[in-house]
């Protein structure tokens, strides 16, 4: 899938030829096949597509996927897929676990089967969101929703935080039997800084959702897990301009043994975020997530200390992917990655939006290593002012 645009291509090799499908997130696309001379000619071309793609910014979900070996009920790994770039988060999602995204209206009907997840917020003139969830809880829609977004709960920047929504959606649980995605702050930075998002105990969602495979928040404010054992979630994601280390030491503790994908937003201690590598340390030392795919340790200004230590982690040699972006990675964190592992597990680095000089950039694109090392600070080393791409 294609990080910027909601975009996905997809391509199967098959003996002499090969088929590539490909349109919006969301919809079937479309479908061409070629034919070349033999099988090798086939493969050179299907890796050449590949390898083009990726370049572009297409994610590489496909050994993921594989490696799962989920079923067809399940969330695909590439549905935890969060913001790739630091501009995408000035826009609200138009996707969502691959499904494309609609404000919902009560004056329409809801479209069956679960083929669009419903957002549901407030604007500065009114206070739709929890009516509107109210009505769409009362129709057919509910009990096929695959996926839920929560907008603005309340239209204003006033602090007042979604409680009330969690509770409902609690409440309800048995109408959306079916749920297995939610996404609490689909808040952009016009409707309120991340850093003022006010959020609350998310606890409840996985003591009332037992099936839910994908929890997405935004905001660090007041964020807490109050329930931290879950059998069947896969994803947890928490954006915030400042995470505060009690909610790190609360992952840390808990008991997700099917989580394939942890995304953390560190941030940095003017926004709340006052977590050091020590208290990453439970995660880094292998012994919890023991299906865990992907790692991130984003937005994050001690992101040099967590370079320093995760070459040396065991949990470095079974994940895939390791997301350091979005942080103040210097010529000091990137030195240190260049000890990364390249006999295992690990195929994707990304370290999108960092401080490195071009000579330690050119030494890390040396490693056999699919590395993302976009958009880099022309900021000089020594520059004291460097900041996380997004704090407030």
């Amino acid at each position: 899938m294609d990080s910027t645009s909601n975009k996905f291509w997809r391509i199967e090799l098959n003996g002499d030829s090969h088929t590539v499908t490909f349109g919006r997130a969301g919809t079937d696309g479309q479908s061409k096949t070629k034919t070349f001379a033999d099988a090798d000619a086939a493969k050179k071309d299907y890796d050449k597509l590949i390898s083009a793609k990726l370049k572009k910014g297409y994610v590489d979900a496909d050994s993921a996927s594989a490696a799962t070996g989920e079923d067809a009920d399940a969330l695909p790994v590439l549905a935890f897929r969060s913001i790739l770039k630091e501009d995408d988060v000035g826009h609200n999602a138009k996707t969502f676990i691959g499904k494309r995204i609609a404000d919902y209206d009560p004056n329409k009907k809801p479209t069956a089967g679960g083929k669009t997840v419903y957002r549901f917020r407030s604007d500065w003139d009114s206070q739709d969101c929890v009516p509107n969830l109210k009505h769409f809880l009362e129709t057919d829609a509910a009990r096929e929703a695959v996926g839920i977004v929560i907008g603005n709960w309340t239209g204003d920047d006033t602090g007042t935080d979604p409680s009330e929504v969690i509770e409902l959606l609690c409440q309800n649980s048995k109408r959306l039997a079916a749920l297995k995605a939610i996404y609490l702050g689909d808040i952009i930075s016009e409707e309120c800084e991340m850093s003022w998002i006010q959020q609350s105990d998310i606890g409840p969602l996985l003591k009332a959702f037992p099936n839910l495979e994908l929890l997405r928040t935004r905001g660090g404010e007041n964020l807490k897990i109050g329930h931290l054992k879950h059998d069947n979630l896969r994803g947890l994601i928490c954006e915030s301009g400042g995470l505060r280390a009690e909610v790190v030491r609360q992952i840390g503790r808990s008991k997700f043994p099917a989580l394939e994908h942890l995304e953390l937003w560190l941030g940095t201690d003017e926004y709340g975020g006052d977590s050091s590598v020590e208290d990453l340390q439970p995660i880094l030392s292998g012994d919890l997530f023991p299906q865990l795919k992907y790692l991130g340790l984003r937005n994050c200004d001690f992101v040099d200390d967590i370079a320093a230590v995760i070459v040396n982690s065991p949990l470095i040699q079974r994940i895939e992917t390791l997301d350091l972006s979005l942080g103040v990675l210097t010529d000091e964190g990137g030195r240190a990655l260049l000890s990364l592992p390249t006999d295992g597990t690990l195929q994707h680095v990304n370290l999108h939006f960092n401080y490195m000089t071009n000579d330690v950039i050119k030494e890390l694109k040396k490693l056999p290593l699919k590395m993302d090392l976009s958009k880099p600070s022309h900021m000089d080393q020594d520059d004291e002012w460097r900041f996380v791409a997004v704090g407030e």
